[in-house]
């Protein structure tokens, strides 16, 4: 079995393992005295955007991605649990992301695919 004929990582659990490391060191960091970091907010949201990640991280059969709608989401959820945003105030995002996502099927969809290279 040549390089290339190898199955890839499971990116899904790299960027899992990345974010839990992330987390980790924060934390140590945070306890060892060297940093002052007592969120008042949860860490919830977080695993949305792990989820959201790791999707985005395994492409589909067809190539295409999925996942950015759980990243969205897991972001706005945790701005407002950290209150840089308040839900009442920024729920209009939604209609924004809404708006991207259609514009950005639109132009996909109308993309026509590539012919393969002959050589």
């Amino acid at each position: 079995m040549t390089l290339h004929e190898r199955p890839g990582p499971g990116w899904a659990g790299v960027v899992i393992g990345l974010m839990i490391i992330a987390l980790g060191v924060v934390l140590f960091l945070d306890q060892m005295g060297f940093i002052g970091w007592r969120p008042t907010w949860s860490f919830w949201p977080f695993l949305i955007i792990a989820m959201g990640l790791a999707r985005l991280a395994q492409p589909r059969r067809d190539g295409r991605r999925e996942g950015g709608w759980w990243v969205f989401t897991g972001v706005w959820l945790l701005l407002n649990e950290m209150r840089i945003l308040r839900y009442r105030d920024s729920w209009p995002l939604f209609l924004v992301a809404l708006g991207i996502y259609t514009m950005w099927k639109a132009i996909v969809r109308q993309t026509p695919p590539r012919a393969p290279k002959t050589e």
